[in-house]
């Protein structure tokens, strides 16, 4: 059942998409960008929001201080791949 609740998450990011590059709907790139971290965060990766006038220092700062809280992904049964 995991892998079918992960596929709607997917088809849900998926729309938000589709529906941001549509000029007729009220669905914004923001909306998009935020969709896909949510999804990217929700598997797992870690994905970032940044400050788009932030500086590239500020930028690394803040994935330092992140990553920081972030925990290693061990393999298990010779697999590199989580969950399998």
């Amino acid at each position: 059942m995991e892998g079918t609740a992960k596929g709607v998450e997917e088809l849900k990011a998926q729309g938000v998409v589709e529906a941001a590059q549509d000029p007729n709907s009220s669905v914004n790139a923001a909306d998009a960008e935020k969709a896909l971290k949510d999804h990217a965060q929700a598997g797992g990766a870690a994905a970032f929001e940044f400050d788009p006038d932030a500086s590239p220092e500020e930028k690394a700062a803040q994935a330092k201080n992140v990553s920081a809280e972030i925990r290693p992904v061990v393999p298990t049964h010779g697999s590199m791949v989580p969950g399998r």
